[in-house]
């Protein structure tokens, strides 16, 4: 015997139990009576070999693990020949933060997500939002498809929305420069055409640019985002 397989088998008596993960119901039916055979089956009783709690040796997170799988979960190592995970508690803690799972009580949408069913989650020691975002993508999937449809919903209402006061502001605008006495009635209308229709310029968001109105289209979400995402700059 190898004392690495001498040090296996110390952590593995050292190892403390874990309580066993889930529910226990014991008048569970698991086989309603038919013709066949007329009589209900429940469960009468439940073996396991136990589970025990493991620590991670870097960053000192425990999690559990059932005891037939515990040696294997010893064993495994890291590049620098040093253990995974062990029976005894580091010395180090868990890095904790404090953000909160986006289905806790007290997040500000929780009025509508108790209108749609979203069951609460008690998570709130989250330390960056990428990690709030990856723990709802893995642990609440429904969830998460159904919170990211409806922000995609608002932002496409909310570009739409900014479209039309745009189209407001250039039609009160043409409107005024048009007037009697206007000086920029008696010049070239350098936004139009010559039938007189605006000019609009193709953007790299996909949008497109209406002559003098640059500045507001690039402070459209959907420009924003794809110049966050390509890491340019309008000119």
């Amino acid at each position: 015997m190898t004392t690495d397989n001498k040090m296996t088998v110390e952590l593995m008596e050292e190892a403390e139990p874990a309580p066993e993960p889930g529910n226990f119901d014991r008048r569970k039916v698991i086989h309603s009576s038919s013709d066949t055979f007329p009589i209900d089956v429940q469960i009468a009783s439940l073996e396991s070999a136990g589970y025990v709690y493991v620590y991670d040796t870097e960053n000192g997170e425990r999690s559990i693990v059932n005891r037939n799988m515990l040696e294997s979960q010893l064993q495994k190592m890291r590049p620098d020949d040093t253990r995974y995970f062990t029976t005894v508690k580091p010395s180090i803690e868990p890095k904790r933060g404090t953000l909160k799972c986006l289905l806790h009580k007290d997040d500000p949408e929780r009025w509508q997500y108790d209108i749609w069913g979203f069951a609460t989650c008690n998570k709130s020691n989250l330390v960056s939002e990428f990690q709030v975002n990856r723990h709802v993508q893995v642990r609440h999937r429904m969830e998460w498809q159904t919170i990211y449809d409806e922000r995609e919903r608002k932002e496409k209402e909310e570009e739409r929305n900014f479209q039309r006061q745009l189209l407001g502001i250039a039609t009160q605008t043409g409107a005024a420069t048009q007037g009697p006495g206007s000086d920029a009635a008696s010049n070239a209308d350098t936004t139009r055409d010559t039938r007189g229709e605006a000019v609009y310029t193709p953007c790299g968001c996909g949008g497109s640019v209406r002559e003098g109105y640059i500045a507001q289209h690039t402070r459209s979400k959907k420009h924003q985002r794809w110049e966050k995402k390509n890491g340019t700059q309008h000119s």
